[in-house]
């Protein structure tokens, strides 16, 4: 890489966190159903654990598990590039690659380092969707770590909406955010076939919807006061 395209990626970085921090810092968030995230955390304190969001919350997630020394995956693109740069000028680890590029090693990085008790992040619907459908990437980290999955949404009472192919949210400067935690956590056995790892990644998908629809529709509704009390229909209705 060219020396000027290296220093460009460097100033995004830090420009990226100055501005996501100054920007978010005047948004109000609420957290509901961390719990699942304490118990595990209260019962083994030196394991690491596995969160599962989508690609068009990426924005926010950076910044909200901030300085704690998570590891994430970058795709090996220059837009992974963009992407590692901001991560890093938050406290994240990257390790590079995608499942068309690099991808193994990225994932045998980020096992050894949740296997130490880093938290891992991934938007699995990265790098380039299908929008709503993840990879098995981290249906196979889960079963290879023998850490839990918990899948996690955030929105916004106001919020701009990219015509990206995730349709990347971002909150308005004073916006409300919700964060959002799935019931529980999704365990994969090491003995789980490629057909049990598809029934997994199947079950990550529809707890992130359900979630996601929670959380969207948390500030529509009239006197809701908790995102989990919204009935969500069969199937799941996905955002345009």
């Amino acid at each position: 890489m060219k020396l000027w395209k290296r220093a460009a990626f460097w100033a995004f970085g830090w420009t990226a966190k100055v501005v996501a921090s100054l920007w978010l810092s005047t948004c109000r968030i609420s957290e509901f159903g961390r719990g699942i995230e304490e118990k595990y955390i209260t019962q083994f304190p030196d394991k690491g654990l596995l969160y599962a969001s989508w690609h068009r919350g990426l924005f926010f997630v950076f910044y909200w598990y901030r300085n704690q020394n998570a590891v994430s995956i970058a795709s090996a693109s220059e837009d992974g590039e963009l992407a590692a740069q901001a991560a890093k000028r938050f406290g994240w680890i990257t390790a590079r690659g995608s499942s068309s590029r690099g991808g193994r090693q990225a994932y045998r990085a980020m096992e050894d380092l949740v296997k130490h008790g880093h938290k891992g992040g991934l938007v699995v619907d990265a790098p380039r969707g299908p929008r709503f459908v993840s990879k098995l990437g981290i249906i196979y980290l889960a079963k290879r770590t023998g850490i839990p999955i918990i899948p996690v949404i955030w929105s916004a009472d106001r919020s701009w909406k990219l015509q990206s192919w995730d349709r990347t949210i971002i909150p308005k400067p004073f916006a409300r955010i919700v964060a959002l935690f799935a019931a529980d956590y999704i365990r994969v056995p090491a003995a789980a076939s490629r057909e049990d790892c598809e029934s997994y990644r199947e079950q990550l998908d529809g707890a992130l919807n359900h979630i996601m629809y929670q959380a969207d529709h948390f500030f529509k509704e009239t006197g809701a006061t908790d995102p989990r009390q919204i009935e969500v229909p069969d199937p799941v209705p996905l955002p345009e």
